[in-house]
């Protein structure tokens, strides 16, 4: 039997009283709590002024000497358009996309908040879907900018539902469909129509429609100029909203899935810097979006009255300009219907600020196509400072380091490679400044090899070039990093930046071409914060930099020399012509110059010394016009050597003076093994190709250090001749030579005569001296030739001491 204990009851009784007037409590204080952070939020609200939903404040952007060279405002390419003219496609894809349940909320769609937060709980990322109802998009664009997060969406929150008290339905969507922005400097459905297809808002297909409604969510990755394939997806996905709302069937979705589409002719802008500012407001865009200054940085830069300070230089930028609108200065050629194209980025290298950006001969279109910044391109050989001799100085190769310039072949995977020079000859033996002053891709292979791919991979990775190592193809093989055949390629701001770092001594510094950026209240909100890394030692960098000097003071690379000022740079052809590059810097300034088609068309024999090389010199020339750049000082750790060329070590005694150079070195790589190559010229017996003897009648000189015409260094052999072992039987009284009648004699073939005729001398028993054997010859002159007596020195005949005939008679 269960006993009843009123005191109990009556004490659980009290415990939940008490429980829940604490949640009563608790509840009222985060009510109170939401409602004061609703009113404070409500009284910080912009000024409402209905013509901001159509009106935007104008960005500045300065150059270098803080001069206004621009003004961004989105009412430049603007044109309102009534709902009415507005296709139905398009308005379903925006709600499909942006808003399913547009029609049936009041500014807010709590329910879809709901959905979002669950979906961003269960997926682990917090951010990862938003949602904003057209109402709260067009509240965003047209008041707010630079809020917190959670006031701005307070914020949005309390002006959407402002909005939908104010205006119907259908006049919010025209708002909103009049001012988004579709990037390419469009903003609204009509500007954005014209923009891309050269129609008015009316005449858009379905296809059509459902590229433009994807465009928003992120106008400037998903710009179809520049980045096609990411728009084609963006457009599946609208059409897959679509369907699924019911406002198309399956078949209507994939037919304009497939659909071509035909965007419109670019037509020339003719706006002064337009590849800068573009490059500008791409990076503007990115600071705005990785800092989380802003929640909708397209806005922010086109309506949001910033000022944004560059390091652009003005009169440089100019001139590159008007360089480039001068058809003299590219290949006459064209092919496919498109000419030959080109771009260029001039960077100071000490900090890393773009000065200059040339994205092609004309500027098009806004935010069109930039080379610049967006062209992935083959390097060819412009990738071998980077990828072969600056890691393989940091490696203890210095610029006398020898290796063999002859055919070889490499294994890779199953198949066998065989590297060749542009020219098709081979120099043998070379030291490192040779293979670079005159592009040796021979060499440049072997170096990689010694040096190792992962080190090589590496270090050109660390010199910001994007390489791919990912299974099956990839870069991390001796073919891309030694000759520039990359999966990916490189943009000519990536190739200038990794130069930068040799004339900047070691340290590579992120290329930027934004300084700081203001807001409309005057508050600084972002400035510039070097990324410098050290990338190589300060040596590596210096002999790096002289050999590069020699391509542009003699080698492949005169025509980049900029006159009067230290210029060091590298050409870059790839094998079929389809890019060609010059790379390069002085004290002052870096560059980069890309030139090719943008199909996939070959030039016509073009190469980076070529048209390149020039554009570079005049470029850099014009930028150290008024401009004094100290030469970087030779560090500390380096020094000057002397080796033998044919063997990169120290001369011995027998080394001629002509293979004896000097160069610098790094004083902890100075060579210490001494030359052990066999220099002097040997001589071969063409009968038996063996070593000749004295009796040989024709002996042929063979230079071991000299490639043949298979580009190989000849074999040396080892034993002497076996058919020429005794001196030829000479009639003396035959060389008795009558020119009045001519006939037979005997003449000295010494090489020395360089193909001259002289009767050979001829030493006798009382007499020394004399043509030796190997050289005497016998032929046959016509009457009246004459000839004289060899002259040579070391040939003449001298009298014997009695002694010596004694011996002689002694010795047979």
């Amino acid at each position: 039997m269960v006993s009843y204990n009123p005191q109990s009851r009556k004490s659980k009784k009290i415990k939940k009283r008490a429980i829940l007037t604490v949640a009563v409590v608790l509840l009222l204080i985060f009510a109170g709590s939401a409602l004061g952070v609703v009113i404070f939020t409500a009284s910080r609200l912009p000024s409402w002024d209905p013509q901001q939903l159509s009106g935007a404040k104008t960005t500045l952007l300065y150059d270098d000497e803080e001069q206004i060279v621009a003004r961004l405002h989105a009412e430049e390419n603007r044109t309102e358009v009534k709902l009415d003219k507005v296709p139905q496609d398009l308005v379903n894809a925006f709600i499909a996309t942006e808003d399913q349940d547009f029609y049936d909320h009041h500014g807010v769609n709590f329910k879809g908040i709901a959905r979002a937060v669950f979906y961003n709980i269960q997926s682990g990322d917090l951010t990862g879907q938003g949602a904003s109802t057209i109402t709260q998009q067009l509240a965003r664009n047209a008041f707010l900018s630079f809020d917190k997060r959670w006031e701005r969406k307070l914020k949005e929150m309390i002006i959407a539902f402002k909005l939908e008290s104010a205006y119907s339905k259908d006049e919010i969507l025209s708002m909103y469909m009049n001012k988004i922005n579709f990037g390419a400097g469009a903003y609204g459905v009509q500007a954005a129509a014209n923009t891309y297809f050269g129609k008015n808002v009316e005449q858009l297909n379905l296809a059509e429609c459902a590229l433009l409604a994807g465009l928003p969510q992120s106008p400037n990755a998903y710009n179809p100029f520049q980045y096609y394939d990411r728009a084609k997806k963006r457009q599946e996905i609208v059409l897959n909203n679509m369907l699924k709302c019911g406002y198309i069937d399956a078949a209507q979705a994939q037919a304009a899935s497939q659909e071509a589409l035909v965007f419109k002719k670019a037509t020339n802008a003719n706006t002064r810097y337009g590849y800068y500012i573009d490059s500008v407001i791409d990076e503007a865009i990115d600071i705005l979006a990785s800092k989380k200054l802003s929640s909708d940085p397209n806005n922010a830069v086109y309506r949001g009255g910033l000022k944004i300070y560059t390091a652009m230089d003005a009169d440089v930028q100019q001139y590159a300009e008007e360089l480039y609108a001068n058809p003299a200065n590219f290949p006459r050629e064209s092919k496919g219907g498109n000419i030959v194209q080109s771009a260029m980025v001039v960077i100071d290298h000490s900090n890393g600020e773009i000065k200059t950006v040339i994205g092609g001969r004309s500027y098009e279109r806004k935010r069109g196509f930039n080379r610049a910044t967006s062209a992935y391109r083959q390097p060819g050989s412009s990738i071998k400072p980077i990828a072969v001799y600056a890691p393989a100085l940091e490696n203890g190769y210095m610029p006398f380091h020898v290796l063999n310039d002859a055919p070889v072949s490499f294994k890779i995977g199953n198949t066998i490679w065989t590297p060749h020079n542009y020219d098709g000859k081979y120099r043998g033996l070379i030291p490192m400044r040779t293979a670079v002053q005159w592009s040796i891709n021979v060499y440049a292979v072997q170096m990689l090899d010694q040096v190792g791919i992962r080190k090589s991979f590496d270090f050109a990775r660390s010199l910001g070039l994007q390489l791919v190592d990912s299974p099956g193809t990839n870069d991390l093989s001796l073919s891309p990093l030694s000759l520039g055949g990359l999966t990916r390629g490189a943009t000519p701001v990536q190739m200038t930046a990794a130069y930068s770092a040799f004339a900047n001594g070691g340290v590579y510094s992120k290329p930027h071409c934004i300084t700081k950026i203001v807001d409309a209240q005057g508050l600084e909100i972002y400035s510039y914060k070097p990324e410098d890394k050290r990338v190589m030692t300060e040596e590596t960098a210096w002999l790096m930099s002289d050999m590069l000097q020699t391509v542009c003071n003699a080698g492949t690379g005169t025509n980049g020399r900029v006159p009067g000022i230290v210029t060091a740079g590298k050409t870059g052809t790839t094998e079929e012509h389809k890019d060609s590059w010059f790379c390069g810097f002085t004290p002052g300034y870096a560059a980069a110059v890309w030139m090719g088609y943008d199909s996939d068309h070959a030039m016509s024999g073009e190469s980076g010394g070529g048209y390149p090389a020039r554009l570079f010199r005049a470029v850099l020339q014009k930028a150290h016009q008024d401009k004094k750049f100290a030469a970087r000082k030779m560090p500390a750790g380096i020094t000057k050597t002397t080796v033998c060329s044919l063997s990169g070590k120290r001369p011995s005694e027998s080394c001629p003076d002509d293979t004896v150079i000097s160069d610098y070195c790094a004083k902890r790589f100075l060579p210490e093994e001494t030359c052990d190559q066999l220099h002097e010229l040997i001589y071969i017996c063409p009968e038996s190709g063996k070593l000749a003897g004295k009796y040989c009648p024709n002996p042929q000189i063979l230079s071991p250090f000299k490639p043949g015409d298979d580009g190989k260094l000849p074999e040396v052999p080892t034993e002497k001749c076996d058919i020429h072992t005794q001196a030829p039987l000479i009639d003396l009284n035959n060389n008795k030579y009558d020119p009045s009648s001519g006939g037979e004699v005997y003449i000295c073939a010494d090489p020395r005569h360089g193909g001259e005729i002289y009767r050979a001398r001829f030493s006798g028993p009382l007499r020394s001296g004399g043509c030796p054997d190997m050289y005497i010859q016998k032929i046959e002159l016509p009457a009246g030739t004459s000839i004289p007596d060899c002259p040579l020195p070391d040939h003449q005949i001298k009298s014997k001491k009695p002694k010596e005939v004694i011996n002689d008679f002694l010795d047979h």
